[in-house]
């Protein structure tokens, strides 16, 4: 995984489509343990989720960053390639499916 440093201010051409390379690698391990949580969850053994949280905690924190970069520095962003960028939009639609099946699959549980 990409993880390289998401300072504002400092990505323009490559070092914006880098940094976009690095975030949708962080969803894409993001949405594993997702997959892996929602399982064990449906499956009715939530502790088999223990052991992926603190890694999970990790790479909520690196998506964080890589968002408040994006945030910051749209106009290099936007002049990243379509291809990344719909790259992007759909690990994040995958993402937040996961999500919301978690969020739903807590609420059943309650």
């Amino acid at each position: 995984m990409n993880n390289a440093p998401f300072a504002a201010g400092t990505g323009s051409g490559p070092d914006a489509a880098a940094r976009i390379e690095a975030l949708i690698d962080i969803t894409r391990s993001l949405n594993a343990i997702f997959e892996e949580e929602n399982a064990a969850i449906a499956d009715s053994r939530p502790d088999d989720a223990a052991p992926l949280q603190a890694e999970k905690a990790r790479l909520a924190a690196a998506y964080a960053q890589s968002v408040r970069y994006v945030a910051a520095e749209r106009t290099n962003v936007c002049a990243v390639g379509g291809g990344l960028l719909a790259q992007l939009r759909t690990i994040t639609a995958t993402f937040e499916a996961h999500a919301a099946r978690q969020r739903a699959l807590l609420d059943g549980a309650a």
